[in-house]
């Protein structure tokens, strides 16, 4: 049978399912779960349904009963198969939320959200996306990610963030640059004999001042 995209409607059941008192205070809201499986979606290596779903709820919701756990974990799974498409389509990529953050530390911004649930899926796949010839062009195609994060103290990371400007340019960035991180996973890498040694001042986000880190937002 042919996949059907979420319609309006099943975007706000899954939305209001996933703010509910049904799950876990550190579950993923509507939008970190976007940039969570949109990171996934790229990533070369395909990860079985039961070893990523769990982490989109942190631990298992409250359902009412069977009936509402299949429906709403097939929600999640399509949306996963829709962000594929759009990837693998010549559309623009479409983020959920305005691009814009916050330099309030105290608040949070959706495209914030956004882009940690992005990294927690590029940590939770990293191998697959550094252990390539690419590994270089990956660690730059990321830093619109980590400045939009919020999660990095990197000193280019932080000298973008200090600007709000070049913190602007940056993250507008970022739609056109899940494109092109896709092109270059999914095209030929040479897998290297041994792991690539990380350099003093290499960009590859292997830790941040917040890792695993949950925020909370909505998308529009």
């Amino acid at each position: 049978m042919a996949h059907q995209p979420l319609d309006d409607l099943e975007l706000d059941e899954l939305e209001n399912f996933l703010e509910s008192p049904s799950v876990h205070e550190e579950c993923q809201t509507f939008v970190m779960a976007h940039g969570f499986l949109t990171a996934l979606a790229i990533c070369p290596f395909s990860l079985p349904v039961d070893k990523w779903l769990p982490i989109v709820f942190e631990e298992e919701p409250a359902f009412k009963d069977a009936k509402e756990k299949d429906r709403i974990e097939k929600l999640v799974s399509r949306l996963f198969i829709d962000i594929q498409k759009e990837l693998e389509s010549e559309d623009d990529f479409l983020v959920p939320c305005e691009l814009e953050v916050t330099h309030n530390e105290e608040e949070f911004s959706e495209l914030q959200d956004w882009a940690c649930g992005f990294m927690e899926g590029v940590f939770l796949t990293e191998r697959h996306w550094f252990e390539t010839e690419k590994e270089e062009e990956i660690a730059e195609l990321l830093v619109p990610f980590m400045v939009a994060s919020g999660l990095f103290d990197d000193e280019e990371v932080t000298q973008i963030r200090s600007n709000p400007k070049l913190t602007q340019s940056c993250i507008d960035k970022i739609p056109d640059v899940v494109t092109d991180l896709f092109l270059a996973l999914r095209t030929e890498p040479e897998k290297k004999r041994q792991p690539f040694p990380v350099k003093k001042g290499n960009k590859k986000p292997g830790s941040s001042k917040h890792s695993g880190q949950k925020k909370s937002g909505k998308h529009k």
